[in-house]
């Protein structure tokens, strides 16, 4: 009974915080529309979101809450578990929609990561500040290099934001994986996206042009990275 109570609980506490999640996207499309609304004309109130979407969201969260509730057993450990996933999926939800990274929720993000190392696990404050730097510093160098030599820009200004969040959860040791799983899923999911967006006609040159959001794929790496870890599996390093 107490099992069932848990993830009932959980449940509740996903859904809630997806319905935050969606008030937050909606603000934060509605401040967009209103800076510029050439590039979003469509954004209103009633069509923030696709309702499938939006259900998919809901029904995820409350399941991912969920089960960390059965999991965690209402240890410090499920607050942490719970910053990090709503902020990565809301950071990868804003992302797809607009091509932008959210900076107020990577730092409110940071900032309850640094206050729950404060009182949970000091211990752990080093190794996940070297993960913040490094892995902000990583991406943007990667960025940096690729603007260089290609001339054209190759990741969003944010992206290497969203890395070094994620750094503070998985540690330095972890990036190198969370990389590898970003860049193979982009190229998947990315690709299979791109073709089916491909118009008559349209040379395959011209639609490598087309700007694919690069942070869910990089939330996604972080997701599976961090629980692994989590979950005692080994050889989840840097050197992969």
């Amino acid at each position: 009974m107490f099992e069932i109570t848990n993830l009932a609980v959980g449940a509740l506490i996903g859904a809630g915080m997806a319905w935050i999640l969606e008030r937050w996207v909606g603000f934060f499309l509605k401040q967009h529309a209103a800076t510029d609304p050439e590039e979003y004309p469509q954004t209103t109130a009633e069509n923030h979101f696709r309702p499938i979407s939006s259900w998919f969201i809901f029904a995820g969260m409350s399941v991912a809450a969920a089960v960390l509730c059965g999991w965690r057993q209402w240890s410090p450990e499920l607050l942490n578990d719970l910053v990090l996933v709503t902020a990565l999926v809301g950071i990868a939800w804003i992302d797809r929609k607009t091509l932008l990274i959210e900076g107020r929720m990577v730092a409110l993000a940071m900032a309850l990561r640094l206050l729950w190392l404060a009182f949970f696990a000091p211990h752990q404050m080093l190794d996940s500040l070297a993960g913040l730097l490094i892995g902000a510093g990583l991406l943007y160098l990667i960025g940096f290099l690729y603007e260089t030599f290609r001339h054209r820009q190759g990741l969003g200004e944010g992206d290497a934001a969203v890395l070094g969040l994620i750094g503070m959860w998985v540690g330095w040791q972890g990036l190198g994986t969370v990389l590898l799983i970003a860049a193979l899923s982009g190229i998947l999911i990315g690709g299979i996206s791109l073709l089916r967006q491909k118009k008559a006609n349209q040379n395959i040159p011209d639609l490598l042009q087309t700007q694919i959001p690069f942070a869910p794929f990089l939330c996604l790496g972080g997701l599976i990275v961090y629980f692994l870890q989590e979950t005692g599996f080994s050889g989840i390093g840097f050197g992969f």
